[in-house]
């Protein structure tokens, strides 16, 4: 996941003429043809729920994406000698994809390398320093620098064992705090880890600068001072380290709850979060939403917006705005006072209009549901006729075929109204051919239901697809830095810049503090009597 920070700034969109484009109906989802030979499997399917056409077992299966949606744009602007007129339908063109932001891939790819040497640097440095003291005496001695003697008694002994236990230990620590996969690339420095860094460092130098000046130059004899000091600096990482794991512990407790909205469908949800930088948030709210939100499909709103369209464009003419320039000034575009007016008589004839949005939701939603249980009468009807055959079983007609071949044959029963369903919620592209031949074929294999093989159609949530989304790119829009730390009242955005999925998606977050609990015991030991009322 790809996090980024741009500013904040108006979209502008583009008002050039389109001209509207004759275009034949999609094909098909899939297209049978007629078999003699299975007629007599699922023949009996038909009834209100199929079509006449019979079923073949191979079926040719073409994918149905939408094609180029039709654009009206303004074109019936006219200027004269002395009047010009301009027309006004108060709809503007909402759906379309958010630019990606100008991010230096170089410097940050350069950066991300960087810190992961330094991370490596830190740990092998961290991890060497206790040995690396312990056998420095030793070397001087092979070496003959005029070091004295060696002598390790038990105290020292017991030390060494110790150095050995912590060592495994650092080493933990070190596998939990930087030994793990990145979950996203964040637009700037994560302060408090590299804060830890820089102590460790400055551990590191100052353990370092006292051992040569202290103990080298100076000669020292006794070897269980070295180990003992090599002991207290695995003592201090160990310790560095645990507080840091702690401190990421501590904030995952819930400290701020979030409202979550995403545009332009308008769906909410709320999530706990504790207290984190701006960037770290951003991480957390997207897996809070790519695992609790539902998938947004931009084919149904745009199509939703085309029949808005399509049915204001119908309106009468009587029903239609329009501005003279009586003066004669030819402006080209509309000042504010006739904007303003423009707009208080399109929001005057929305209010009037609600009956009309009401009822063709009303029929859509009616439309919807009456060929989601025709699609389930269906289904189990076909699914009624399948039998699973052993070499025991005895009763049943027509030839054994595999699970293929059968998934195929029932595939056929169900394709018109599967295809009309997926048509009217635009999941078509969702919903590959291949990729349904295969799921049906498991559903028989494991004696799934109807209703279980239907649900992957009715699911708020699409299908994985075959090709996977490696890397989500999403944009931070705030007026603060994204390393700031959240507080009260705090407001950002979360642009999307996928091009396969969450496409023109925005994410409008706003940040409010969980209330202190104030929990008081009370106890009633009265004898409570009861009565009739008057």
């Amino acid at each position: 996941m790809s996090v980024v920070s741009e500013k904040s700034s108006h979209s502008r969109h583009s008002r050039a003429g389109f001209p509207r484009q004759n275009r034949q109906p999609p094909p098909t989802l899939y297209n049978f043809n007629a078999d003699e030979s299975h007629k007599a499997l699922l023949g009996n399917i038909r009834g209100p729920y199929a079509s006449g056409s019979a079923i073949e077992p191979r079926l040719r299966l073409q994918p149905n994406y939408l094609g180029p949606e039709e654009q009206y744009a303004e074109n019936t602007t006219v200027v004269t000698g002395n009047t010009s007129e301009h027309s006004y339908s108060g709809i503007t063109e909402r759906f379309y994809i958010q630019p990606q932001p100008f991010v230096q891939v170089t410097a940050r790819r350069c950066s991300r390398i960087c810190w992961l040497l330094s991370s490596i640097s830190i740990s092998i440095i961290a991890f060497l320093s206790a040995p690396t003291m312990i056998i420095i005496p030793f070397l001087l001695n092979k070496l003959e620098y005029d070091w004295p003697e060696i002598v390790c008694d038990i105290e020292c002994q017991g030390n060494l064992l110790n150095i050995c236990v912590k060592s495994v230990l650092l080493i933990v620590a070190f596998y939990v705090m930087f030994w793990r996969k990145s979950i996203s690339d964040m637009p700037r420095l994560y302060l408090p880890r590299a804060a830890f860094a820089f102590f460790v460092l400055f551990c590191l130098f100052a353990f370092w600068l006292f051992f040569i000046f202290r103990f080298i130059f100076e000669q020292n004899s006794k070897y269980s001072i070295a180990v003992a000091y090599a002991l207290s600096l695995l003592d201090v990482l160990v310790f560095i380290h645990c507080i840091w794991i702690f401190y990421e512990i501590r904030q995952n407790r819930p400290r701020f709850i979030v409202t979550v909205t995403r545009d332009p469908d308008g769906e909410s949800k709320t999530l706990s979060i504790g207290d984190l930088s701006i960037q770290q948030s951003a991480v957390e709210i997207l897996q809070f939403y790519l695992t609790n939100f539902s998938s947004y499909n931009p084919y149904l709103e745009r199509s939703r917006r085309n029949d808005m369209i399509r049915n204001k464009a119908n309106l009468p003419q009587s029903s239609r705005f329009k501005i003279y320039d009586i003066e004669g000034f030819g402006q080209d575009s509309l000042n504010e006072a006739s904007a303003r007016a423009l707009m208080e008589a399109a929001a005057r004839q929305k209010m009037n209009c609600h009956n009309e949005r009401l009822y063709e939701e009303i029929e859509w939603e009616k439309r919807l549901k009456k060929r989601k249980y025709r699609l389930i009468g269906c289904a189990e009807d076909a699914f009624g006729y399948v039998q699973t055959v052993s070499p025991t079983t005895a009763n049943y007609r027509g030839e054994t075929m595999t699970s293929s071949k059968m998934a195929s044959t029932v595939l056929g029963g169900i394709a018109r109204p599967l295809n009309r369903y997926l048509k009217i919620t635009r999941q078509q592209p969702h919903h590959l051919p291949a990729a349904v031949v295969r799921y049906l074929d498991k559903c028989l294999t494991y004696r799934f239901s109807a209703r279980t093989f239907l649900q992957r159609f009715f699911s708020e949530r699409f299908p994985p697809q075959e090709t996977f989304l490696s890397e989500a790119k999403w944009a931070i829009i705030c007026e603060r830095q994204a390393s700031s730390d959240i507080f009260q009242g705090l407001e950002f955005v979360l642009r999307s810049h996928n091009q396969a999925t969450d496409v023109g998606v925005q994410l409008f977050c706003t940040f409010e503090p969980l209330p202190f609990l104030n929990i008081t015991e009370q106890s009633d030991k009265r004898v409570m009597k009861f009565a009739f009322k008057n």
